[in-house]
């Protein structure tokens, strides 16, 4: 079956309105985003600006405690940092004591 003339033309154009027509709403959906993005979102260069901000932060783990407490086990020193963990040890049995901090510190598995 063959077109005329004047239909191919009359397809031809209402495609290019479809086309048009998506290619409008897309751009508005786009502009959208970005505003939605702009209202959400900060810049870090504005945050430093702006105001104080630092952007990382050191933990403190590894930082010496005010009192450590030694434990002396088959002729090694074990230096406990923590108040709490150090009383509940010494609360303990010397036996359970020495095992539990031959098993945690020392590497003992046995």
């Amino acid at each position: 079956m063959r077109y005329s003339e004047q239909f191919m033309e009359h397809i031809e154009y209402a495609f290019h309105a479809f086309c048009k027509v998506v290619l409008r709403h897309e751009a508005i959906n786009a502009w959208r985003d970005l505003k939605r993005k702009m209202e959400r979102e900060i810049s870090l260069d504005y945050l430093m600006s702006e105001r104080y901000f630092e952007p990382s932060v050191m933990d403190s783990y590894f930082e010496k405690q005010d009192k450590t407490t030694a434990f002396l086990v088959l002729g090694k020193e074990v230096i406990v940092d923590d108040k709490r963990l150090a009383t509940a040890l010494s609360k303990l049995p010397e036996l359970r004591q020495e095992v539990l901090l031959l098993y945690y510190f020392i590497g003992y598995r046995d």
